[in-house]
């Protein structure tokens, strides 16, 4: 069951399945993050999915539009890798301002 749907049902207390609801979705975009970093040495991860996790980090995350800009400067390296210690390091900024790390 989706979890949007789940949790409309609940009437008590608070906004805590709206905050279970950002976590989930912070960690998804996160996760795709992590695997284009880990994939950027052999793959062009330019994919849909990183565009819509970088435009929700754009969105969401204070620095947002200065981390995005900061991943894909570091994504387009050409070094293998220089490429792949660039995007780490711009990954753990984006965990750090997304209240992660």
């Amino acid at each position: 069951m989706d979890k949007k749907k789940q949790l409309s049902n609940v009437a008590f207390g608070g906004n805590w399945s709206e905050q279970i609801l950002v976590s989930d979705e912070l960690q998804a975009v996160l996760d795709v993050i992590h695997r284009a970093v880990q994939n950027c040495t052999e793959h062009d991860v330019e994919d849909e999915a990183l565009l819509n996790a970088m435009l929700y980090i754009r969105k969401n995350v204070e620095k947002g539009p200065m981390l995005c800009a900061a991943f894909f400067k570091a994504i387009r390296i050409q070094t293998q890798t220089l490429r792949y210690s660039e995007t780490c390091k711009v990954e753990q900024m984006i965990r750090i301002w997304a209240g992660v790390e």
